[in-house]
């Protein structure tokens, strides 16, 4: 190989490849300070301005809500509710309790979902309305968690803007509510009451709702409803906002909901933010105010601050008119571009993609067929990444299945399996180029790789366009800088490197925050997602790669010892990283541990049954849980179905559910029309009831003076009824029967275990949402 040399006397391949990796290694950098860059920074002390947002403050209204749960009925949680309307009261709003009666969708589960809710609700009267903004966050707990993050962020964070927003100077243009929800941990059902009975009076709205599903990370805004051009025009000069439109793809694949459902089904044009680190505490005993990350209720706050007065002063006419777009947050804010440049944008980037590869084929540096098996090559390679990232959470779950928590199986401390995860996928697809490279030649694996990611962001702007987001616009340029360094002459080198370089620093900062904000939503889906980011940066990265390896256009030869060696490194430093995971999320290491266990008792049989959806996989979880999954509808009615874990439980003497007919009587149309009351004789205010489609065919019911649609074909009919008074709930049902008696299966629901004889909770481990229930059949 020749070896020229340049002017500083060093051989061009070894220049080469020193500015390959010294660029190489800031463009990393640029990636990892754009993913630091939106991360949440300390608070301001409780002595900030008043008109400002004070995270301090905030946290003393949490301090205050969160010392103990607050599921719907319980004590708890009308505290909670009298102490926002005086904090509001105080404060100049006008406020109120809206009640009513909410219910889940009928498609949604055999078993109808309802509740007694009292929503919170406070305004602010604007001077000149052309709409209302609401501000939303639900008030209640899931049983057992004092629920600071899940959802005292929201709490929160909703009052300190309400406070800051009464100590404002100017009034505002629009009129503003404080929206708090009830009962959105049973399915949603404050806010589905809210719309059915207030949405239409409010006219345009804009509605911004606060979550959590841990209690730390960014704030990231994942969802917006659609037309959403003036709410992504308002989001993108907001403090601190994170917001990517592929993130809303991956929210619908999630076991979770908000209550953004429920208002976007109802007409309001909403924003959905949510922190999602730190998931092993959601829904636990440990959603404690003290592990609430300060920072994060800090950038949640000042956003919604900010966003609420500027939409206090829009024309919120126009919302609905504003089109739709797509965003991607860089670290200056987010970058919104119409919905409709997506498709155009995707195809052009193929195009450039396609030019690239005659260019190339006609300088002869690739042939067309080993390009076209490089594109499937970089297809397989970046979906063996993801799976290879994914496999090492599955192992560390396969060797230690403890460390991950009841509601998202997630570990306290994520990091060290972050690191692998990240390490197996970069090592997979680096290692697919290192083995290919001599068969296939480093042109035609850079160019195909190039090709193929051109070719899923048109695939994504045909079937999912938000995803398109993270596909077209990082890989773009790199197609841009290619057609350029190809253009080149060959000698140019070092201006090859450099435009290669330049290309990638876009990606960098695309994808890089995009990357950290995947691995807050979970291990599993996040840490896959985030893994597939960087095998996308590492793909595009290739030809600089290629350089810092060989500093040439010739590959070195290489050993089979070699070959073998440096794989074997890989798997070697990926099983020392979770290793490390493994040792520090040990149970002596760690928050203690969790547990979900349920209990019932029948009250008809005296047989009494311990239960748990997951496998047992604790020495004390096994002491109970003795018997194989089985459906146990008899025992636990309300899970539909659902296999249980379950073993043999000693029976509590307490007092079943009543079912008292007040009223029975024969229709003209040979229906069968029953008044019954439905109560719990111990106290709790969760109640059920279901009738077989073998029985009876119900045609008509209502539930505390809410009517259900029901299917009366064939279907089996079920409801369950939180926040009950004490007196019971009145059920109204009409109905084809189908004997001559009318068996009907009813049950109430608590969640205090003490109540179970023997019962001694593990000394070093948390409960998560434990339930007691007391079932029985009536015959009517």
């Amino acid at each position: 190989m020749s070896t020229s040399t340049d002017v500083a006397g060093v051989d061009r391949p070894s220049w080469s490849r020193w500015l390959s990796s010294i660029g190489l290694a800031c463009v990393l950098l640029i990636g990892v300070l754009a993913a630091l860059e939106r991360r949440p920074v300390a608070p301001r002390s409780a002595d900030a301005p008043a008109s400002e947002f004070s995270a301090e403050r905030a946290m003393d209204h949490i301090g205050r809500i969160a010392d103990a749960p607050r599921p719907l009925g319980s004590a708890a949680h009308a505290e909670t509710r009298e102490y926002l309307l005086d904090r509001l009261d105080s404060w100049g709003w006008n406020t109120g309790v809206r009640r009513g009666v909410g219910a889940t969708p009928a498609a949604e589960s055999p078993t109808r979902q309802l509740a007694a809710v009292s929503n919170v609700v406070a305004t602010m009267p604007g001077t000149d309305p052309t709409g209302t903004v609401v501000l939303a966050a639900h008030y209640d707990s899931v049983p057992g968690s004092p629920g600071a993050a899940d959802d005292g962020i929201g709490v929160g964070t909703l009052l300190e803007t309400a406070r800051a927003l009464s100590a404002g100077d100017a009034e505002p243009r629009n009129t503003v509510t404080i929206l708090l929800t009830d009962a959105e941990e049973l399915g949603l059902l404050g806010a589905e009451a809210f719309v059915r009975d207030r949405a239409a009076a409010l006219g345009a709205t804009v509605l911004l709702n606060h979550e959590a599903r841990g209690n730390e990370g960014v704030p990231m805004t994942f969802r917006t409803t659609s037309p959403n051009g003036a709410l992504m025009e308002v989001l993108s000069h907001a403090p601190g906002v994170v917001a990517n439109s592929a993130f809303e793809a991956a929210f619908e694949a999630l076991p979770n909901d908000t209550d953004v459902t429920r208002f976007a089904a109802g007409g309001l044009h909403s924003y959905d933010t949510a922190i999602t680190g730190g998931g092993a505490y959601y829904h636990t005993p440990l959603d404690t105010p003290e592990r609430l990350s300060r920072a994060s209720l800090r950038q949640m706050g000042r956003a919604s601050l900010a966003m609420t007065r500027v939409l206090a002063g829009e024309d919120l006419a126009t919302v609905p008119e504003s089109g739709a777009d797509l965003v991607i947050t860089t670290p200056w804010g987010p970058i919104r571009y119409p919905r409709a440049v997506g498709g155009p944008l995707a195809w052009a980037t193929l195009v450039l993609a396609g030019a690239v590869t005659a260019l190339s084929r006609r300088r002869r540096t690739l042939t067309l067929p080993r390009t076209v098996a490089s594109v499937g090559v970089a297809v397989v390679a970046l979906a063996a990444s993801g799976a290879a990232a994914f496999a090492v959470w599955q192992v560390a779950l396969a060797v230690d299945p403890g460390q991950a928590s009841v509601e998202v199986g997630a570990p306290y401390r994520p990091e060290p399996y972050r690191i692998a995860m990240l390490l197996a996928g970069l090592g997979v697809t680096v290692g697919s180029h290192a083995l290919l490279r001599r068969g296939l030649g480093s042109a035609a694996l850079a160019t195909g790789g190039l090709l193929a990611l051109s070719l899923l962001g048109v695939l994504a702007t045909l079937t999912m366009p938000g995803a398109s987001s993270l596909l077209a616009p990082p890989v773009l340029p790199v197609v841009t800088g290619a057609l350029v360094t190809a253009l080149m002459p060959r000698r140019w080198r070092t201006a090859q490197i450099v435009v290669t370089l330049l290309a990638l620093v876009p990606a960098a900062l695309l994808l890089g925050p995009n990357v950290l904000s995947a691995f807050d939503v979970g291990l599993a889906m996040g840490g896959t997602f985030g893994t597939l980011l960087l095998a996308i940066f590492a793909w595009l990265a290739l030809p600089v790669i290629e350089n810092v390896r060989s500093g040439s256009d010739s590959p070195r030869p290489r050993t089979s010892r070699r070959i073998v060696a440096v794989p074997a490194l890989g798997i070697v430093l990926v099983t020392a990283v979770t290793a490390t995971g493994l040792v520090a999320n040990r149970a002596a290491a760690t928050p203690p541990r969790q547990e979900r266990i349920l209990y019932s008792v029948d009250a008809d049989t005296g047989r009494a049954h311990w239960a748990s959806p997951s496998a047992p996989d604790t020495a004390w979880s096994r002491s109970l849980l003795t018997e194989r999954p089985a459906v146990l509808d008899e025992a636990f009615p309300r899970l539909d179905g659902e296999r249980l874990a379950h073993g043999p439980a000693p029976v509590a003497k307490l007092p079943a559910p009543e079912l008292d007919v007040v009223t029975d009587r024969r229709r003209d149309d040979g229906t069968r029309e029953l008044t019954l009351r439905l109560s719990s004789k111990r106290g709790v205010s969760g109640l059920g009831l279901w009738i077989d489609a073998d029985q009876a065919a119900v045609r008509a019911a209502t539930v505390a003076g809410r009517r259900l649609v029901v299917d009366g074909a064939g279907q089996d009919f079920g409801f369950v009824f939180d926040g009950a008074p004490g007196e019971g709930v009145d059920v109204r049902l009409v109905l084809d029967q189908h004997r001559d008696t009318l068996p009907v299966r009813i049950d109430d629901r608590g969640h205090d275990l003490r109540k179970v004889p023997d019962f001694t909770p593990p000394a070093d481990r948390v409960l998560v949402e434990p339930v007691v229930t007391v079932t029985r059949t009536r015959t009517l």
